[in-house]
């Protein structure tokens, strides 16, 4: 038995596989309304035809000979690059969308282009979702609420008073324990973002704050410890001072008179 026999399907396929996932790539996010942009590789060659397609329908088709022939809804809005077959749909809808292909001097390019176009996100909101949320509460679960449609995939993140964002997170919603760190945060602020946009919600009071709990953000914590340095150094100098005048005002005084008479000569 040929001992290469067995391995031959399996090598054919791992090549397919390996190739595949090289001629594809992420998807590309267009925000809605602003131009869609897509540029094939630089070619070796003058450029004599294109032909652009999404999800296998044309949308343009062009032969140096002729004038560039748009179809369906990319006429009036879509250029094209005669040098470069660099493709521009401008006021981009989320139906553009789609999977685009390009073929360039009768070739058909290896590069699929993911197309996904997406809204800007909207201004979110802190909104407390836990009934009855207050310092007794152990803990509290807060949402960032926003419209999302048309805006997938998002991200949300959290910032307590004016202290750093937290890392990204794929939920909208926070939980907020009943520590003695949260209960000094006063105010409690979330972020939406998306591949094209981000917007920072108003801060919500902390529904949990406490008053005198000992929580310091990195800033308030190097305010406090700079104003104590600065407090310590202003009272040295103010002894340092007193002193040196006293030694100062003894000096001029020159010494004190004897209590003895000299006697009369």
């Amino acid at each position: 038995m040929d001992g290469h026999s067995s391995s031959g399907p399996v090598t054919v396929l791992l090549l397919a596989a390996l190739t595949s996932s090289a001629l594809g790539q992420g998807s590309l996010y267009f925000e809605e309304g602003k131009p869609l942009v897509l540029t094939p590789p630089r070619q070796g060659s003058v450029i004599t035809s294109v032909v652009w397609q999404v999800n296998g329908n044309l949308v343009l088709e062009w032969v140096n000979i002729n004038d560039i022939e748009f179809f369906g809804s990319f006429k009036g809005r879509t250029e094209l690059n005669l040098s470069t077959a660099q493709l521009t749909v401008n006021n981009a809808k989320q139906s553009d969308g789609g999977e685009y292909r390009v073929e360039i001097n009768n070739q058909q390019q290896s590069q699929v282009y993911t197309a996904k176009v997406i809204k800007r996100v909207t201004k979110p909101k802190v909104v407390v979702r836990t009934p009855s949320c207050d310092p007794t509460s152990q803990e509290c679960t807060l949402t960032c609420q926003g419209d999302p449609a048309g805006t997938h995939p998002l991200t949300y993140s959290w910032r307590k008073d004016s202290g750093e964002w937290e890392p990204e997170q794929q939920s909208m919603d926070y939980i907020i324990s009943n520590d003695e760190k949260t209960k000094g945060v006063k105010h409690i602020s979330c972020m939406m973002k998306n591949s094209v946009s981000e917007e920072e919600s108003d801060p919500l009071d902390n529904p949990i704050y406490l008053e005198g709990a000992g929580y310091f953000s990195p800033g308030g914590l190097a305010a406090v410890i700079t104003s104590s340095v600065l407090a310590g150094v202003l009272i040295g100098a103010g002894v340092w001072n007193r002193e040196a005048i006293k030694k100062l005002f003894s000096a001029d005084s020159g010494p004190e008179p004897s209590s003895e008479e000299e006697p009369y000569r």
